[in-house]
């Protein structure tokens, strides 16, 4: 990776989009973001939810601000080369915070981003509370976002959370956004009953009969919720069924507050961290691989050409 910040992150995105399914991980800082990179995913989803987890310890309430959004995910693109696809909850604001939004993440090297039709206070979809604007406001945040765009190819994705409302409500508004000139769709489902079972109480196969409605009845290209595959089920089969992108919102996140868990308990609970360093061997004990993986090499490599 080169140490400058790549340009055309948007049009490679809208590339890999025409080819076919995009699973794009969703990181949460420059480390996770290289990572997943390294692992040969072709784009990357910056989540919301665990960016207010890793950088405010707070839960996913939209507590974040645009200008705090916009300077983190500059360091991940710059961290990066491959497309980086950002949350970015409601716009920040009104029309004209949205409009800044979009440029302001363009100026940042996203490539695209994705806005929802929540009321304020928003809240995670995995929370109760969740509430939404009116079918007026929440195309024209969409409109502003498209308009908004200096690049023709930056991606707007348009999320709705009117699950809290019924199936048809998210139908209808999907084709809304599209009509409104989103390139994408992210239609929720964890508010909905499918065949009177709620989203808890659902068997993986009933997850992707819920799944397959939606990309069905929808006319247009989907983004996938964020939420972890149905057990027995992988992104394959999303990708069969007609999505476009499939993001995984909390994969990465979950993964490391788990392990970063075990492993301060174990050095609270005997005075070392040898017994998980053993028990969890990877090539990232190695400090100086954890650095490569952070573009060690490169650094070396350009501070020699001036010795």
């Amino acid at each position: 990776m080169d140490l400058l910040t790549t340009n055309g992150m948007a049009t490679q995105l809208r590339r890999l989009l025409a080819e076919g399914p995009v699973v794009a991980p969703s990181c949460f800082d420059p480390l996770s973001a290289r990572l997943a990179e390294r692992a040969g995913f072709s784009a990357i989803h910056l989540s919301g939810f665990a960016v207010e987890a890793t950088q405010l310890g707070a839960p996913d309430l939209g507590l974040l601000s645009m200008t705090e959004v916009v300077s983190h995910a500059a360091r991940i693109t710059a961290a990066v080369g491959i497309p980086v696809v950002a949350d970015i909850d409601t716009g920040f604001g009104g029309i004209l915070n949205i409009t800044r939004t979009i440029r302001e993440m363009e100026r940042a090297g996203v490539a695209g981003v994705h806005v929802e039709d929540q009321a304020l206070p928003k809240h995670c979809p995995v929370l109760a509370g969740r509430s939404i604007v009116g079918r007026d406001e929440a195309v024209n945040r969409i409109r502003a976002a498209c308009a908004a765009r200096t690049d023709p190819d930056f991606v707007v994705i348009a999320r709705t959370d009117a699950d809290i409302v019924s199936l048809e409500e998210v139908i209808d508004r999907c084709h809304l956004f599209l009509a409104a000139g989103a390139d994408l769709v992210m239609p929720m489902d964890l508010a909905l009953v499918h065949n009177g079972v709620p989203y808890g109480s659902r068997s993986p196969k009933e997850h992707i009969e819920v799944a397959k409605t939606l990309v069905e009845r929808i006319d247009g290209p989907l983004m996938a919720t964020g939420q972890s595959i149905p057990a027995g089920y992988t992104v394959d089969d999303l990708g069969a069924l007609g999505y476009s992108m499939i993001p995984l919102a909390s994969s990465a996140v979950s993964a490391a507050a788990n392990a970063i868990a075990r492993v301060y308990d174990e050095i609270r609970n005997t005075g070392t961290d040898y017994g998980y360093r053993t028990a969890n061997a990877g090539p990232y004990n190695d400090p100086v691989e954890l650095m490569r993986a952070v573009g060690l090499d490169g650094y070396v490599e350009l501070e020699q050409r001036y010795v």
